[in-house]
């Protein structure tokens, strides 16, 4: 077992990974295929929200996916401010390589080991479908997350089928691609403009 930032990562345990405003990572759209987005929505109770650390190393981890066996990665190996994180069948990449920070407060930083950042979600946002990004290290609250583990019962229970979620538009890319882009110009907005020059 190790301990991080007043957590107790245990070996085979499930954890959710929280926002600030209590809404958690998942597998967006419950999708088990390779390159499927990593993004926030409200805790369900569901296998593709809770996660698994697997010990990849001193210090460092993958975090895995309950439902879809696959682990959080960056989309196409981008280090750049505003690379989507989305989910991978587990390789010895260093992409999907993550450390667990203490931040005080009960809460963590996921920092990524290849490219020295942490995950964060667009634009700032909270709402469901706020895709999950990396970006340099701010103190930003979108950049703290509470790791709670999934209780017992909900790991012994067969998984009700997925809910429909009302659709949403698919994404022309993963990664951010401009250069210099700042804050306010992350995730989808800057790849809208690098597509109008």
């Amino acid at each position: 077992m190790k301990k991080s930032a007043q957590t107790v990562l245990r070996e085979g345990a499930y954890y959710t990974i929280a926002a600030v405003n209590g809404r958690v990572l998942e597998v967006a759209d419950y999708n088990t295929e390779n390159g499927a987005s990593i993004q926030l929505w409200s805790y369900e109770g569901q296998p593709w929200q809770q996660w698994t650390f697997e010990e990849a190393g001193e210090g460092v981890y993958r975090i895995k996916n309950r439902f879809t066996g696959k682990v959080m990665d960056l989309a196409m190996s981008g280090v750049q401010n505003g690379t989507w994180v989305h989910q991978w069948a587990p390789t010895s990449g260093m992409g999907q390589r993550w450390q667990v920070l203490p931040a005080g407060g009960g809460r963590v930083k996921l920092r990524n080991v290849l490219a020295d950042k942490v995950i964060d979600l667009v634009d700032m946002r909270v709402e469901n479908g706020t895709q999950a990004q990396i970006w340099q290290d701010v103190n930003g609250e979108n950049q703290l997350w509470r790791l709670d583990p999934v209780p017992d019962k909900l790991l012994q229970r067969d998984p009700p089928p997925p809910a429909p979620r009302p659709a949403r538009k698919a994404p022309a890319t993963r990664t951010q691609t401009g250069k210099g882009a700042d804050k306010k110009s992350g995730g989808k907005s800057a790849r809208r403009s690098s597509k109008n020059k």
